[in-house]
This record gives structure tokens, C-alpha cells and sequence, in this order.
């Protein structure tokens, strides 16, 4: 089962209805997309990736006629794919996007609903 969460910023859903789409917007001119990357990032829990999700998704594209990000989730695994008009534009939009990912996870691991177990499971309070 996909899990999608809904931006209220400024994603669209895409047309299959399986994720956070942050790129081409209404009325946006369609410009080839040929560059693709696809990725997953399996989580403790279900929640904990819609949580990622949740968090990742406020921050649109920059440039979003130039690169689409789609994220979702599928059991307790994220779900990543993007496409972008050339390879650096992908490159930077990769690049930022795992930046953002590594402090969601890093901050989820801290201070998410998991870490109070996890403490208490190492002995620490």
C-alpha cells in the first residue's frame, strides 16, 4: 500500500496518484525531461518514512520547470524518483535532496517516536 502525502505549498500529485510531485506546476510549460533517477530508503516503520516524507516534502524544487521530484512511501520503505532536463541540474537537485534526507533521518533517529525506546533499550534516560 502507497502512502501519499499531499504539499500544501506548491507539489502536484502526479497522474498515478503514488507521490509528492514538486516539479512541473499548473500552467508550467513542459520542457523534455530526459535524465531519471530512481532510489528507495527503507525506515524502521511505515510512519517513520511518512514522516520523512511529510518533512522533505515542504521543501519544493528551485527550479521546478527544470527538474520533477516525486516522493512516496510504500510500506516502510521511501519511494524516490526524479527527472531533470540535464545531468547537472539532476546532479544538484540529487545532491541537495539527500543533504535534506540525511538530517530528516539523522533528527527522526534523535528525536522521533522511535528514540525513547532506543534510549531506554541502551540504558540511557
Amino acid at each position: 500500500m502507497a502512502a501519499v502525502v499531499e504539499d500544501p505549498l506548491a507539489p502536484t500529485t502526479d497522474k498515478a496518484g503514488s507521490g509528492i510531485s514538486s516539479g512541473q506546476q499548473n500552467g508550467a510549460s513542459t520542457v523534455p525531461q530526459p535524465y531519471f533517477f530512481q532510489a528507495s530508503h527503507e525506515y524502521a516503520s511505515a510512519s517513520a518514512a511518512e514522516m520523512v516524507v511529510k518533512t522533505l516534502s515542504v521543501d519544493p524544487e528551485l527550479r521546478p520547470q527544470l527538474v520533477t521530484r516525486k516522493l512516496s512511501v510504500e510500506g516502510s520503505t521511501l519511494q524516490i524518483h526524479f527527472s531533470a532536463t540535464d545531468a547537472k541540474t539532476m546532479q544538484a537537485a540529487v545532491g541537495t535532496f539527500y543533504d535534506l534526507l540525511k538530517l530528516a533521518t539523522e533528527t527522526l533517529e534523535a528525536f522521533g517516536p522511535e528514540a525513547d525506546s532506543m534510549a531506554i533499550a541502551d540504558g540511557q534516560t
